[in-house]
C-alpha cells in the first residue's frame, strides 16, 4: 500500500511538472544558452531592484557576490525538487565586480507543498566566506553557508535577527502559486562547462558580461539609483600600463593566451581556456582556478603527440605566464616572515 501511494505521488509530481509552459523554464523544452541566460540576469536584476518591494540597495552595497538565476523551476508535491541555471558574480580583493560566471542550481525539499512555478532566484553573497566556498565548486545552503529570506523595499531595519546574521540572503520573484518554498538543501555548483562556451573566443569579455557587470555595479553604489539604458553597453576599459607585478603579468597572460587561440578549434578553446578574470583590466583570477589551468598546461606539455600544440612558442609563454602569476598569488597569500627576536 505505501509503495502504491509512492509512486501515486510520484506520477503526479510528473504530471504537474510536464506542464509548465516550455518557455516558463529550463528543466523542459531547449535549454537557454548561457548567453540567453546573461542577458535575463540583467533583466531580472533590473526589475527586482526597481520595484517598490524589490531588494534594498543598501544590500547589495554591502554584497560580496550575487548568485542571479532567471526562470528556475520549482515543482512540488509533498516531495519538492528545484532546478535552475544562472550567473555568479563576485567581487576582487578591491571591491571592483568581475566578469560573471555560470552557475547551477539543484535540491530538494520535503514538507508540506503542493504546485509548480517558474521564479527569479537572486542570492546576495554577505560574506568573504561563503564567495570563497562557491568559488571551490560548490557549496550546499545550509551546510557550508547560512540563507535567510532577505527583507525587501525600504523595510531593511524589519529584517530579523536571523536574516542580518545570515551569510545570503535569498530573493524570489515568483509565477504561479508555491507554498513553502525554502532553499535550505540546494546546491550552488559552478558550470565550467558553460563559461566555455559563453567566452569565445577566450580572452574576450562578451558584450552582455560588460552590460551586466554595468548594471550591478550602478546597483551596488551608494549614491546612484539607475541603470543604463537598455542596450546602452559600456566600452570596456583600455589596456593601460601596469601599475604592479600582478597586472603586469596578468597583461602578459592575456596577450600570449590570445595568441595561443588563433587558429585553434573549439574542443581546444575549451580545454585550454583561462579563468574571465584574466582578460579583465585589474582582474584577480581565483587561485584555485589558475593552478587548475597550470595543471592542465604542464600535463599537455609531457604529451609527445601534442608538440603540434605544445612546441608552439604562444603555448610555451602561456604556461610560462600562468606558472608567474601562480607564483605571484601565493607568494602574496604567504604570512609576513617572523620579526627577529626582541632584544
Amino acid at each position: 500500500m505505501k509503495s502504491r501511494v509512492s509512486l501515486y505521488l510520484f506520477t503526479v509530481f510528473v504530471l504537474m511538472l510536464s506542464a509548465v509552459p516550455r518557455g516558463e523554464g529550463q528543466l523542459f523544452g531547449q535549454a537557454a544558452s548561457p548567453e540567453q541566460i546573461v542577458v535575463a540576469a540583467t533583466n531580472v536584476l533590473t526589475q527586482s531592484v526597481a520595484e517598490s518591494s524589490g531588494i534594498p540597495q543598501k544590500m547589495l552595497a554591502e554584497a560580496r557576490g550575487i548568485v542571479i538565476a532567471p526562470n528556475m523551476v520549482r515543482g512540488a508535491f509533498i516531495l519538492g525538487m528545484q532546478h535552475g541555471r544562472g550567473v555568479l558574480l563576485t567581487r576582487d580583493a578591491q571591491g571592483a565586480w568581475q566578469p560573471p560566471r555560470s552557475v547551477q542550481i539543484t535540491g530538494g525539499s520535503l514538507g508540506y507543498q503542493i504546485g509548480v512555478q517558474s521564479t527569479d532566484l537572486i542570492l546576495v553573497f554577505r560574506t568573504p566566506q561563503s564567495v570563497a566556498n562557491l568559488l571551490k565548486g560548490t557549496i550546499k545552503i545550509g551546510l557550508d553557508a547560512s540563507a535567510a529570506a532577505g527583507p525587501v523595499g525600504r523595510q531593511t531595519s524589519a529584517a530579523t535577527d536571523l536574516a542580518l546574521q545570515a551569510e545570503i540572503l535569498s530573493y524570489s520573484r515568483a509565477r504561479g502559486a508555491f507554498v513553502g518554498v525554502s532553499i535550505d538543501g540546494s546546491s550552488i555548483s559552478l558550470d565550467q562547462a558553460a563559461d566555455a562556451l559563453y567566452y569565445q573566443p577566450p580572452g574576450t569579455v562578451p558584450p552582455s558580461a560588460t552590460q551586466l557587470i554595468q548594471t550591478v555595479m550602478t546597483y551596488s553604489s551608494s549614491n546612484s539609483t539607475t541603470v543604463p539604458p537598455p542596450g546602452l553597453v559600456p566600452t570596456p576599459d583600455p589596456i593601460t600600463a601596469p601599475t604592479t607585478e600582478f597586472e603586469a603579468a596578468r597583461q602578459q597572460l592575456d596577450a600570449v593566451s590570445r595568441q595561443l587561440a588563433n587558429g585553434l578549434d573549439a574542443d581546444w578553446h575549451r580545454f585550454l581556456a583561462l579563468p574571465p578574470e584574466v582578460y579583465l583590466l585589474n582582474g584577480v583570477p581565483n587561485p584555485e582556478l589558475i593552478q587548475q589551468a597550470m595543471v592542465r598546461y604542464e600535463e599537455l606539455s609531457r604529451q609527445p603527440e601534442f608538440a603540434a600544440i605544445t612546441a608552439r612558442a604562444e603555448f610555451q609563454e602561456t604556461l610560462k605566464s600562468l606558472r608567474k602569476l601562480d607564483e605571484l598569488q601565493r607568494a602574496a597569500n604567504q604570512p609576513p616572515p617572523l620579526p627577529s627576536p626582541p632584544k
